[in-house]
């Protein structure tokens, strides 16, 4: 048994972020396919696809029982930063002792799947007790009908033969309720106590470093008081169409459909509600929007929409209005006929179609950046795990007037050379903003064009420090391996060199000659130093040379000792 009089004072988060440093660096790794169902969108947390901050919306930290001095739970989360919960060793921790994370779906939402990248540990032990990290749905209860996952001290190893467990769960399909990852203490009889073992200062433990949770809503988009010049008889030049759209139980309104004799006159997020109401992405398995938000779109909002009948024909039109929400559930919400009359003569006595003439212009707009993105247009240096960007503003017509309705894509120039390629379409929305994400990338030109004759453009030259990591092993006799990858896509073509480094009278000087990475950006190189280096300590590290589509980048210093 530990002499617990030496135990050094505990400081949680330093010692939950040790055990699962593993998650920050994996937090990328791709989601499982999830069972495909209607009506379904992707809570993320922690970390977004492009591994950007996510918020922990939805998550709380609560503790039950007699749990030990200096327990804690924290769902403030980041790509480098995980959410936990621990039962401290700074004292003995009570049998039914619990520091446990929470997420509560939102109301009208049901939980249906998702995955989770965790870490899970269990070291503590005690007279008839034993510490246990776990993983409930739906419910809170420490029962075989609610507990998926555990690791128990002494009884349960998770993994590799340990009662601890890094990686990725998968949820259990359709179980709804709630889910809970309890670091507890749990005994035979009342009385019992977790008072021995444990590691890293916790007697138990749990962690998430990201969390992509698939929910289900059945509410269906409705819309009321339709009104505007649109469905007045004789409407022409722009008209209006304005109504109010809801999903008074669900995520909200996400886009509205506006067509005209079964064309796309209109489609855009009526109201990006603060930044809020832009997917992050699509999880691959369920096909489901991925969304940083409880309650991502508004639940009602009022629309106007301008259309612009003055390319149609004189007479009746069908109008169709359909509405989807962030769940992925659409209404058709309007179905009517139109009388558009755009007379081309003043004293005409009969409606005519306009007569053939020039094409119109094409229409002007100017585009006004918000303003984290006009920071970019200087110039952006990114690290690799934070080279994707946001990209929002608002377009505006000749005379001022917001423009909704108008494409909007960003073009990707790799490198500064070769044709560009599109990285993303959106259409500015009623008030004329739109939203562009790039997921990360080398070092690149992002440009940005408005309209149909794409003349517009706003250019972004964005450079990339990519990722490399180093791991050293020593071997018998004086060997040592050096295994490791760099972090960034595309590699390029011949694929890069990289050199690992050791520090010596001041300088980094090269162990072994340059490396080529393989396409996966894994490496591996074999040293031998001798015998003449056995039992000196070195310290390492690798280097990649800058590319056209990266700046040099260096490994974290890693040291050991030769033997």
């Amino acid at each position: 048994m530990p002499d617990l009089r030496r135990a050094r004072p505990l400081n949680t988060r330093l010692a939950v972020t040790a055990l699962i440093a593993v998650l920050a660096f994996t937090a990328a790794a791709a989601v499982e396919a999830s069972t495909a169902v209607a009506g379904v969108w992707m809570r993320v947390s922690c970390v977004n696809p492009d591994q950007s901050p996510a918020p922990s919306d939805g998550w709380a930290g609560a503790s039950a029982g007699g749990i030990s001095l200096g327990s804690t739970n924290n769902v403030n989360c980041s790509p480098t930063a995980p959410m936990y919960a621990a039962l401290s060793m700074t004292s003995p921790a009570a049998s039914g002792a619990s520091e446990y994370l929470a997420y509560t779906p939102p109301a009208g939402s049901t939980l249906i799947g998702g995955s989770l990248y965790v870490g899970l540990a269990a070291d503590g032990y005690g007279y008839r007790a034993a510490a246990t990290a776990a993983m409930f749905t739906p419910a809170h209860q420490y029962d075989a009908s609610n507990v998926f996952l555990q690791c128990v001290a002494i009884l349960a190893a998770c993994q590799n033969g340990l009662p601890e467990y890094v990686g990725v769960v998968e949820l259990p399909h359709d179980r709804g309720g709630n889910l809970y990852l309890g670091a507890g203490c749990t005994g035979q009889a009342a009385g019992t106590y977790c008072s021995a073992g444990g590691a890293r200062g916790v007697w138990s433990s749990v962690a998430v470093s990201y969390a992509n949770l698939l929910l289900s809503s059945s509410s269906l988009p409705t819309a009321t008081a339709f009104a505007g010049s649109l469905l007045t008889a004789g409407a022409h030049g722009t008209s209006n169409l304005t109504f109010t759209a809801a999903d008074p139980s669900g995520p909200g309104v996400y886009r509205a459909t506006v067509s005209v004799d079964g064309s796309v006159v209109y489609s855009a997020t009526p109201n990006t509600n603060t930044g809020k109401c832009a997917p992050v992405g699509t999880d691959p398995g369920s096909g489901a929007l991925m969304w940083d938000w409880q309650q991502p779109c508004p639940v009602s909002q009022a629309v106007s929409i301008p259309v612009d009948t003055t390319g149609l024909r004189d007479g009746e039109h069908e109008v169709k209005v359909v509405l989807q929400t962030a769940a992925g559930n659409t209404s058709t919400v309007l179905t009517q006929t139109i009388i558009t009359n755009n007379r081309t003569t003043i004293v005409g006595k009969l409606t005519s179609d306009k007569a053939a003439g020039p094409a119109a212009p094409e229409p002007t707009y100017v585009i006004v950046l918000d303003a984290p993105t006009q920071k970019l247009v200087r110039g952006v240096h990114s690290a690799w795990a934070r080279s994707g960007l946001t990209l929002s503003g608002t377009l505006r017509n000749s005379s001022g007037v917001p423009a909704p309705g108008v494409t909007v894509k960003l073009l990707a120039q790799n490198g500064g050379e070769g044709a560009p390629g599109v990285l993303a379409t959106t259409i500015s929305d009623a008030s004329g903003h739109w939203t562009l994400t790039a997921p990360r990338g080398p070092s690149r030109a992002l440009t940005i064009t408005y309209g149909s004759g794409a003349k517009g453009a706003v250019t972004i030259a964005q450079t990339v420090t990519p990722a490399v990591t180093l791991s050293v092993q020593p071997l018998a006799h004086g060997r040592l391996r050096f295994t490791g990858r760099l972090r960034v896509k595309p590699l390029g073509s011949p694929l890069p060199l990289v050199t690992v480094q050791v520090r010596k009278h001041g300088h980094w000087q090269g162990v072994g000659p340059a490396v080529r990475v393989r396409s996966s950006g894994a490496y591996k190189l074999t040293y031998n130093g001798g015998r003449d280096i056995i039992g000196y300590r070195f310290a390492f590290r690798t280097l990649a040379p800058a590319t056209r589509l990266f700046t040099a980048g260096t490994s974290p210093i890693r040291k050991t000792v030769a033997r």
